[in-house]
């Protein structure tokens, strides 16, 4: 992440972009001992009665939740419309009235506490710390100028109250032109509605030079087609990520609902006016409009990662009519047909906003690739065809493994399938599965074997509609051979820990791969593999190497076998990834109880995690980096959830019910950090439910829920029903548990029994 933005910048959405191992302290990032509110609580106070959601269900979401925030608490959300897992994603890219966009946020180009829109880009990320995408952009404007082709010569000033943000929507209205945008999408289209003022001097602009802050373009191609009716062409960007693959190609090609007949071309901001075409890194294209009997225009941009003629078909496939209200209307209908699996009931509207909105979170990433025909350019560039499923990147699997992955395999596990088809068809081209694909390239962001542990988390949840034999072989190649995800591996199998010498992060190394190794195992085992389910089980416990008994933590170790020493364990230290020595404390959740063995025995262990949890209800929140439990990042959000592995259902019901109602929220600060493409939405459904996945494993361990109802439509047609009728009176104990007619001695239960559904019951008392 260093290596992508100026230091302090660069880490301010770190989360699920790359290691980083000190935390930012120059001016450019918030003050220090700034405090920030925590968002307004979702399940308080409490109506007199629960509240049961109806249908629409799409009435609950609002897509602008977690598009702000401070510093690490920004949410990087993308609040534009999109088909669930869509490769159109046009929305707003926002700015100051200066036209200043911040890296830090400004991730998916909208800032709630913006003033002002340049431009309307087709390709965006959400709730990721890396800058990335933003490419092609799309704006009306009211008379045209050469200092037009610039984005903040173009801004349009606009309120929050004249903006409509739905699933599958946007609407907003100009203060100063009075020009009205409106935007839905298809999977592969974006669609625009453009009503400009009658009379007005109506422009259309498609700037090819168009990016995000820190993306820039290194070529671009537009081309006006009057004979066609038809603006085309392609950008070649470089960003965060998609700099380390050499860049990505975007192709687009729009059609317009009034007849091509006047157009010109801008290059390096001079204006062509009789050309009608243009090739270099700052170019773009204009089309008038003619407003005298009726300022509005259609706009259709089919895209595509193939080619032009791919994205000419994908716009044929999927609105050649341009019929704009139709496409709005079918992805509303989209999106209710998918948020209906959830049906709750809980204590208010804003609960129900909160859940709903998480839902519609968690199906936003990845992005499909593969083109309406199946064909998709591949992690090598090369133009393939995806037989048989759909064909997805943009994977932030360092952080999706642990909530997302486990989320989608039990409520929609059609798209799930994909993603494991995907990442073995890109681990076919590597020889190891993926980190971090983004676009047409895998850029090797973070740390780990985490694309191995998705596929096997998926398989031991039952999900195996594709060849496991090949799933598993593509596994093991990178869990003991060269060429590997696992860039340390040969020390790791020499040393049994990533040694500090020639690598940072090299206890968060040890850590994933160890954890990547207990997943493996299970996977394995239940293949048949004995002798590798044997070896990889021994290797899971590697963590238990880092243990230094004078220091009572995980810590970096040197070749030579000495501990690194810390002088302040609060603190990011260089051997860690994205964190300190408290946060990565409990990173065995494969082996809980070998940690606590490790630690002392349950007791210790679960004292430990109380001193932690009291540390961090007792700390004043700031826009960094929280010094014990940090849920703004991924290595610790299982931790809440960890007495109930040891038969403590309050304490668990405690943490997790504090992280729930004092991180997240129903406003711009409403996630409390990087969604990381719908990790954090999911931990808050799990912990809505009172259920948590140990991604890896089989074990869902139990939390006090908040709704009182829930009826959840799982794979295969199950329900999971839960009842919780003291949910939200601050009951954190339990008098009893109940699976159907079964009273649970343990506040645990199996992947078998949430996979075939039925009625948990949890009767809540205060402890």
């Amino acid at each position: 992440m260093r290596s992508v933005f100026a230091p302090a910048l660069a880490l301010c959405l770190a989360a699920c972009s790359e290691p980083a191992t000190t935390a930012p302290a120059d001016a450019a990032t918030p003050a220090s001992d700034a405090s920030v509110d925590a968002p307004s609580p979702v399940d308080a106070p409490p109506p007199a009665a629960p509240l049961r959601a109806t249908a629409p269900y799409v009435r609950y979401v609002d897509p602008r939740i977690g598009t702000g925030g401070l510093g690490f608490g920004t949410g990087s959300a993308y609040p534009g419309p999109q088909r669930a897992f869509g490769l159109a994603r046009p929305g707003p890219d926002t700015s100051n009235g200066r036209g200043d966009a911040p890296v830090f946020s400004h991730c998916a180009g909208y800032s709630y506490a913006d003033t002002h829109i340049g431009s309307f880009s087709q390709l965006h990320m959400h709730g990721t710390g890396i800058v990335d995408y933003g490419a092609l952009g799309f704006m009306p404007t009211v008379g045209m100028s050469a200092a037009k082709t610039e984005n903040n010569n173009r801004l349009e000033r606009f309120r929050h109250e004249r903006e409509t943000v739905s699933a599958g929507y946007y609407r907003v209205a100009f203060e100063g032109s009075e020009t009205v945008t409106e935007v839905t999408a298809t999977e592969h289209v974006a669609l625009y509605r453009v009503t400009f003022p009658r009379g007005a001097d109506g422009n259309l602009l498609f700037d090819v030079g168009h990016t995000l802050s820190e993306v820039r373009v290194t070529q671009g191609e537009v081309e006006v087609d009057p004979m066609a009716q038809e603006i085309r062409g392609r950008v070649r960007f470089e960003g965060g990520y998609s700099g380390r693959v050499d860049g990505v190609d975007a192709y687009w090609v729009a059609r317009v609902s009034r007849p091509v007949a006047r157009a010109g071309t801008w290059s390096d901001g001079a204006l062509h006016p009789d050309a009608l075409s243009q090739s270099g890194s700052t170019v773009g294209a204009w089309l008038p409009v003619d407003t005298t009997t009726d300022g509005s225009v259609t706009v259709a941009i089919g895209l595509s990662f193939t080619d032009l003629a791919h994205a000419r078909a994908n716009l044929a496939a999927e609105a050649a009519d341009l019929d704009f209200d139709r496409v709005r209307r079918e992805s509303s209908s989209h999106w209710e047909s998918l948020l209906s699996r959830v049906r709750v009931e809980a204590r208010g509207e804003p609960a129900l906003t909160a859940l709903y909105t998480a839902v519609y979170h968690t199906l936003l990433m990845p992005t499909l690739a593969s083109d309406a025909d199946g064909t998709y350019r591949g992690v090598d560039k090369m133009v393939r065809r995806a037989e048989g499923f759909r064909y997805y990147t943009d994977l932030s699997l360092w952080d999706t493994f642990r909530t997302e992955h486990p989320w989608l395999t039990m409520v929609y596990p059609e798209y799930q399938r994909d993603f494991v088809r995907s990442i073995m068809a890109m681990g076919d081209v590597l020889g190891f599965y993926p980190r971090w694909p983004l676009g047409t390239g895998e850029t090797g962001g973070m740390l780990g074997d985490c694309g191995a542990l998705m596929v096997a988390d998926t398989w031991l949840r039952g999900l195996r509609d594709y060849d496991a034999a090949h799933a598993w072989d593509i596994a093991r190649r990178g869990a003991f051979a060269t060429p590997s995800r696992r860039e340390a591996l040969g020390d790791y199998l020499s040393l049994h820990y990533v040694p500090i010498e020639g690598r940072g992060a090299s206890a968060s190394a040890t850590l994933e791969y160890a954890y990547a190794d207990g997943a493996l195992s299970r996977m394995a085992r239940g293949l048949g593999h004995d002798a590798d389910a044997d070896a990889l089980a021994e290797r899971s416990r590697n963590y238990r190497n880092l243990y230094d008994p004078a220091q009572r933590f995980l810590v970096g170790r040197g070749r030579d076998g000495s501990f690194a020493r810390m002088s302040r364990v609060e603190s990011w230290q260089d051997f860690y990834a994205e964190g300190n020595a408290w946060q990565y404390l409990w990173y065995a959740p494969h082996d809980l109880d070998g940690l606590s063995t490790l630690l002392g025995g349950r007791a210790a262990m679960l004292s430990r995690l109380g001193e932690m949890f009291d540390l961090s209800m007792e700390a004043r929140r700031t826009p960094l980096p929280e010094s014990y439990y940090w849920h703004g990042n991924e290595p610790d959000i299982h931790a809440p959830w960890i007495p109930s592995a040891f038969d403590d259902f309050a304490a668990a019901s405690r943490y997790v019910d504090w992280v729930r109602s004092t991180r997240y929220g129903i406003g711009p600060d409403g996630i409390p950090g990087n969604d990381d493409a719908g990790t954090m939405s999911a931990w808050y459904l799990f912990s809505a439910l009172g259920v948590f996945p140990i991604a890896g494993t089989t074990d869902w361990l139990l939390a006090a829920p908040s709704v009182t109802e829930a009826e959840v439509t799982l794979a295969g047609g199950a329900t999971l029903r839960v009842s919780a009728p003291a949910a939200g009176t601050g009951a954190m104990g339990a008098r009893s548990i109940r699976w159907g007619a079964e009273t649970l001695e343990h506040p645990r239960m199996t992947q078998s029994q949430v996979a075939a559904g039925g009625a948990l019951t949890f009767d809540l008392v205060r402890p």
